[in-house]
């Protein structure tokens, strides 16, 4: 398969919304803070899942949304 700019470009996509998906912001951490401390235990598993999956979608949607305006201008 030829290698292309785009198709290179396709991993370092993954990586960059792994890498922000990992790094919670401070109003992360003290929503989560405050969700764990507040609520009973059982719910720790959840509440930590919950925040996982909404920052990797909202690293997607950043991507997304930058595609989409790159794609607008051209």
């Amino acid at each position: 398969m030829e290698q292309t700019e785009r198709n290179e470009s396709k991993g370092a996509n993954r990586r960059l919304i792994r890498m922000a998906a990992l790094v919670p912001s401070v109003p992360e951490i003290r929503y989560l803070l405050a969700r764990i401390l507040i609520f009973p235990p059982t719910q720790k598993p959840f509440i930590i899942a919950w925040s996982l999956w909404r920052r990797q979608h909202q690293a997607t949607a950043t991507i997304c949304h930058y595609k989409r305006r790159k794609h607008a201008q051209l």
